[in-house]
């Protein structure tokens, strides 16, 4: 089980996105912090609805070199490279 719902996930990114508040202003109703609401926002921007959906997938090793490769060379961070 999540701790959040996908609705509530839903609620705070429209919330934030609708809005001119801030990250904060927007993550304390929810009772969440910062980063799992950037997160949500990032995906959600990718990915749509799907991108707020819990999943959890187990990569072999192959694959996570590639992702390490590729931050390195792009230069991006965790949350961009988890986000894409």
């Amino acid at each position: 089980m999540t701790k959040f719902s996908l609705e509530l996930k839903l609620k705070a990114v429209l919330a934030y996105l609708e809005g001119m508040d801030s990250f904060r202003t927007v993550a304390n109703p929810f009772n969440s912090s910062l980063t799992p609401l950037k997160q949500w926002v990032a995906h959600y921007k990718e990915h749509g609805i799907e991108g707020l959906m819990s999943t959890y997938k187990n990569y072999d090793i192959s694959f996570k070199m590639d992702v390490l490769n590729y931050m390195n060379d792009f230069g991006v961070s965790c949350t961009y490279a988890a986000a894409v």
